[in-house]
């Protein structure tokens, strides 16, 4: 006999525990199945040799009041949020017409930066620091009416209003490519505004005790301490659908029932694959075809045989490393860039506990095509990271013990499945462009009755984690209702 649950939560990553967690803790009867050896998604922790990781670099925006600090409050474990915040950062820049990397030591106080130290980086005259500092005074300060309002438009649309100075364009375009991995003559332009509010408002680069490995882990602690299950190793085959309404899911030898499943397992394969489309009318498969992933981050961990690096956040880009659409084709077409943008962290310098003593872990990462099969672009990429880090840091070379990767292929083997082509190995989930944020996000409730998507592909906004939490809050919140009326109707 199958065990009969109130919900079924597909999926224990970000969105999928706070979901679960949360409604654990209202009392609904709760099933969270992952298919893998233990829960975390893309922000899963890791161990090698005393090492402690993420498998991708992995920061937190806003760095102050994240969604996190939201769902642990209602989960009533505050004290176990433990953040850390970024104080100091290194980027590295180059113009076109540099022939090398400058850099510089940018600093946040209380969330707050000081732009004049990115001016300088920039090196923008005194004219254009005040052309500047009027566009980023606007997108920090802009009202909610306003911002939503820019649903429409695309973010290089919103910023060449203002004619910018060529320096924050770049960093802007690369902001586009490392915080969404999207270009910026796609992203929403609300969707990217909202985030670098965030940052200006409420800090970006934060970090967690741990890592967000044991912050998910507390999070998938909460659901059991609240009654609720979750079983491990166990892939999903089918969400059983009868009637047009939700009954449960199997598994290759299981089954277990349940009038509402949740799934963060992405729109496309829930639809395409465990639910199916015949359950759906034609022109909701249509719409859920047509909407785009994400670019991916394909990721190399530089495993130090001492501490070479100082600060816990780095950034590099040149006017000539950050992708548009223009330059995206020419890469899915087999051109190699000549450079890359390049994001990554260093655990230990936010917590010591995250590698032994007199060694360090460089977790770095660039953005790259969705496709789980395009693994020869991905290895091409792999070395123009190396090149990178030798141009600017060729300390960080020098003392390599050992390398891991971690590209599309690795990304949808471990969290989405790849169910139409070029899809699968996406970073975060659909992509955060004109037509799929704000208002046309999609909606979280599917028209199966009682199935229900969480994650970064509906209930959410922002980056990332944060992102995929508010979606579990906001999630979670529906499902307690549609529970509700289920029962007073019964």
């Amino acid at each position: 006999m199958a065990k009969q649950y109130d919900v079924i939560v597909i999926g224990g990553g970000p969105g999928g525990l706070t979901c679960a967690a949360l409604l654990a803790k209202w009392g609904v009867k709760t099933l969270l199945l992952e298919k893998n050896k233990a829960t975390g998604g893309k922000a899963v922790g890791a161990e090698r040799d005393g090492f402690r990781y993420e498998l991708a670099p992995k920061l937190q925006v806003p760095m102050r009041g994240p969604a996190f600090a939201t769902a642990f409050s209602l989960l009533g474990i505050e004290s176990e949020l433990k953040p850390i915040y970024l104080e100091e950062a290194c980027l590295a820049y180059r113009r076109s017409q540099w022939k090398k990397y400058k850099t510089a030591i940018t600093h946040q106080t209380e969330g707050v930066q000081d732009p004049t130290e990115f001016f300088t980086l920039f090196g923008l005259n005194a004219q254009e620091q005040e052309r500047a500092l009027a566009i980023l005074t606007e997108i920090a300060l802009m009202p909610p009416e306003k911002l939503d309002a820019l649903d429409d438009m695309t973010f290089q649309e919103y910023i060449a209003q203002h004619d910018p100075p060529s320096g924050l364009y770049s960093y802007l375009a690369m902001h586009s490519n490392a915080s969404l991995a999207e270009p910026i003559d796609l992203v929403s332009a609300s969707e990217q505004v909202r985030i670098l509010q965030h940052i200006a408002l409420s800090g970006g680069g934060g970090y967690y005790v741990g890592g967000f490995g044991r912050l998910l882990d507390t999070l998938a602690k909460a659901v059991k301490a609240n009654g609720g299950e979750i079983k491990t190793r166990t892939r999903i085959e089918k969400i059983n659908i009868k009637d047009g309404q939700v009954t449960g899911v199997a598994t290759a030898d299981s089954e277990f029932k349940a009038p509402i499943v949740i799934s963060s397992a992405g729109i496309q394969p829930t639809v395409l694959k465990l639910v199916g489309e015949k359950h759906f009318d034609k022109s909701y498969v249509n719409y859920v075809k047509d909407l785009v992933p994400g670019w991916a981050f394909t990721a190399v961990k530089y495993f130090l045989n001492k501490p070479v690096l100082k600060l816990p956040m780095y950034m590099m880009w040149s006017d000539d490393s950050w992708w548009n659409v223009e330059r995206f084709l020419k890469v899915k077409q087999g051109h190699v860039p000549n450079e890359v943008i390049l994001f990554g962290i260093v655990p230990s310098n936010y917590d010591p506990t995250m590698s032994p003593r007199g060694k360090q872990c460089f977790i770095a990462g660039t953005i790259c095509p969705p496709d789980p099969e395009a693994t020869g672009m991905v290895k091409k990429l792999y070395k123009k990271m190396d090149e990178m880090l030798n141009k600017v840091f060729p300390e960080v070379m020098d003392a390599v013990m050992y390398k891991e990767f971690e590209g599309p292929a690795e990304v949808s083997a471990a969290t989405r499945d790849h169910v139409l082509p070029g899809q699968g190995g996406e970073c975060v989930g659909l992509a955060q462009i004109v037509g799929q944020c704000g208002k046309y996000k999609p909606s979280p409730k599917s028209p199966v009755r009682g199935l229900f998507y969480v994650g970064c592909d509906a209930g959410g906004s922002g980056m990332g984690t944060h992102q995929a939490a508010e979606s579990g809050i906001n999630v979670a919140r529906m499902a307690l209702q549609y529970h509700i009326k289920r029962q007073t109707a019964s």
